[in-house]
This record gives C-alpha cells, sequence and structure tokens, in this order.
C-alpha cells in the first residue's frame, strides 16, 4: 500500500511541477460589441437582454455583423449579486458567412454597479464592475473561420453601457485563445 501510495505522490507532484512550469497564456484574437437595448427582469433573480445589432472584428482578418443575441441571465443571490450569463448570437460574416457565438460567463458587480443601472451610465473594471469573464464557443462551416471551432476562448468584458430612454446602451469584449 505504501508502495502505491508513494508512486502515485510522485507522480502527481511530477504533473503539478509540469503544469506550473508552463502555465496557460491568453492571445489577442479581437473584439466583439453589440448594443444593449433594454433588460427585463423576470422576477427577483432572472431576466433577459433585447440586443442588437452589433460587431465583430478579429485579429487575424474578418469582420461580421452581428444580427441577433439571446441572452437569460441570473442573479445569484451572494452578497454581491453576481450575474451568471447565457448568451447566444448569430453572426453574419464579410464573405457572408454564418457564424454562432455562445457563451457562458460572470459578472461580478463592484461598488456603484446597480446605481448605474438607472441612469443609463457605464460600468467598467474597477468602476462597477470587480471581474467580468466568460467562455467563449464558436460554430462555422466557414473554411476561413473554422479554426475558431477547436479554440478554447475567454471573453473580458471590458464596458458595459446601460441604455436610458431612447439612447441604447452597448456591451464590449476583448476575446483571447488560450495557449501553452
Amino acid at each position: 500500500m505504501k508502495i502505491i501510495f508513494f508512486l502515485f505522490s510522485s507522480l502527481f507532484l511530477q504533473a503539478s511541477y509540469a503544469s506550473s512550469e508552463n502555465p496557460a497564456k491568453l492571445e489577442y484574437m479581437g473584439s466583439f460589441q453589440f448594443d444593449l437595448n433594454a433588460t427585463y427582469m423576470i422576477d427577483d433573480y432572472k431576466m433577459f437582454s433585447d440586443f442588437g445589432p452589433g460587431k465583430i472584428k478579429f485579429k487575424k482578418g474578418g469582420n461580421g455583423k452581428v444580427n441577433v443575441c439571446n441572452e437569460i441571465s441570473d442573479v445569484i443571490s451572494n452578497d454581491k449579486k453576481t450575474i451568471a450569463l447565457a448568451v447566444s448570437c448569430e453572426i453574419i460574416m464579410d464573405d457572408n458567412s454564418g457564424l454562432r457565438l455562445q457563451y457562458y460567463g460572470r459578472i461580478v458587480p463592484g461598488k456603484g454597479f446597480y446605481e448605474k443601472i438607472e441612469p443609463g451610465e457605464t460600468a467598467k473594471i474597477n468602476d462597477g464592475i470587480d471581474s467580468w469573464f466568460t467562455g467563449v464557443v464558436f460554430r462555422t462551416k466557414s473554411k476561413k473561420y473554422s479554426y475558431l471551432n477547436n479554440e478554447l476562448i475567454v471573453g473580458r468584458g471590458t464596458s458595459l453601457s446601460f441604455p436610458k430612454g431612447k439612447r441604447k446602451g452597448s456591451v464590449n469584449y476583448d476575446f483571447y485563445k488560450v495557449t501553452y
């Protein structure tokens, strides 16, 4: 039994050491923006948003128009009222190919976040938002953008402007590919 424990422990230590020597890195891929027209509370903890239109731009080349986005979000009943995001978007790229984007993530509100909603102000990291990340998945049949189907992508929210009256808000992200 001691030998099995020793072998298992040494394998675990080698794997831990190897992973700490070669941590994952983030490589910038592009940006994504879409209009935020309105957010509707369904109950005290669930909401959906009316988005669009918008745009996407990739560093490797290619732009697209965001036609439709759907979001269902939950406000988690913790001390921060963290927002759990589930979003899917349909995008038409500049070469007329279709691209489906889906992401799941979290906005951890900071001081003053909820006070920015009513007057239609902008929340950013360290100014209303403590943390805002998403896990992003793309699907497409396009040969030009097929590389996206295989990537693990992280979205980092950069700013969230709330709508006010007839003025639309805006949701802005940067995308990063996870590499070794």
